[in-house]
């Protein structure tokens, strides 16, 4: 890989600018970093480098456990809704991973910003809320809560086993706003929440006009998200199935801003590196990922906001 240069005649998706969208390769996405608004774009490869290679290995080693997942990663996975059938096994176990304690840390960065007393009564909807637990706990917690599930057995799987109201929805190919009327019961909610999903959210300025009408005067749509960054491409290159969009904190604001929903408040949640402690890519797959790092100062040249992938919660309010 050679030093990603701004392809002449390559539009941004996000903003459209022409000219300022360095095309960048990994190892099975090909993202469209723009230069002029900061967002880029992911396109999937219909090939993967040693795809042939592991896919064969994995008939004669796939029944090893450890092997199993380092040669899913190299191959093809599962793709789209598929992806995230997962979450219905996920459910039959006592063990929440790393779903546990999120309500609890919601819960305090609103109170500390005198955004929330407490739940009872409020009215909650979660996009993407797989797999339900920070719904459940805003339930057990006296909040009239309905969440929306990507896979249709996910959604069951959270009635079945957390007793939520639920529905399914794709950010690109469905009406929020319909799916709400059909599914809701009519009234406007306190509270919007869309945590670590927005990134596949293709139309941003359209989800934020379709949410601004869903809330009431005064209630809060809540984001959580990882802002535009180098480490994205190089954490989840092996991922068949990962953001759509990697957005900036300006085209949050400016969309949002634009649906009558100002930033009320922020919140730094973090942050990881690639290649080292928790939440970096395992071991077994970093040689392969150095090979896209070391190649080209795009990826190893950089400032701190790209050498990291940041957590953050953009807290905004319907005027």
């Amino acid at each position: 890989m050679t030093n990603p240069r701004p392809s002449p005649e390559t539009a941004c998706a996000i903003c459209g600018q022409v000219g300022s969208v360095r095309v960048v390769d990994t190892y099975k996405s090909t993202w469209y970093d723009c230069a002029a608004c900061g967002c880029s774009s992911r396109s999937q490869k219909n090939r993967y480098p040693h795809e042939g290679v592991a896919g064969a290995l994995l008939g004669v080693l796939g029944a090893v456990p450890k092997v199993n997942g380092f040669l899913k990663s190299l191959a093809r996975k599962e793709q789209g809704v598929d992806f995230y059938r997962y979450y219905s096994d996920q459910l039959t176990s006592p063990d929440r991973g790393p779903w546990a304690g999120q309500s609890d840390m919601v819960t305090a960065e609103l109170q500390r910003e005198g955004l929330l007393d407490n739940w009872k009564g409020k009215r909650v909807l979660e996009i993407s809320g797989e797999p339900g637990y920070f719904a459940y706990d805003l339930a057990q917690a006296g909040a009239d809560v309905i969440v929306s599930a990507f896979a249709d057995d996910v959604a069951r799987a959270m009635t079945d086993h957390l007793k939520l109201k639920t529905f399914t929805y794709d950010f690109n190919a469905d009406d929020i706003a319909a799916k709400v009327e059909t599914h809701g019961d009519g009234e406007l909610y306190d509270f919007i929440f869309i945590r670590f999903a927005i990134g596949f959210c293709t139309d941003l300025a359209g989800l934020m006009r379709k949410l601004s009408p869903l809330l009431k005067k005064g209630g809060l749509l809540y984001i959580s998200f990882s802002p535009a960054s180098r480490t994205v491409m190089l954490r989840w290159m092996f991922d068949d199935y990962t953001y759509l969009r990697q957005y900036t904190e300006s085209a949050l604001n400016t969309a949002a801003s634009d649906a009558a929903m100002p930033l009320r408040a922020r919140f730094d949640e973090g942050y990881f590196y690639w290649d080292r402690g928790p939440s970096s890519l395992h071991w077994s797959l970093r040689p392969f990922a150095r090979k896209y790092y070391e190649a080209s100062p795009y990826f190893n040249d950089v400032d701190e906001d790209n050498a990291v992938q940041r957590r953050i919660a953009m807290v905004y309010v319907k005027e």
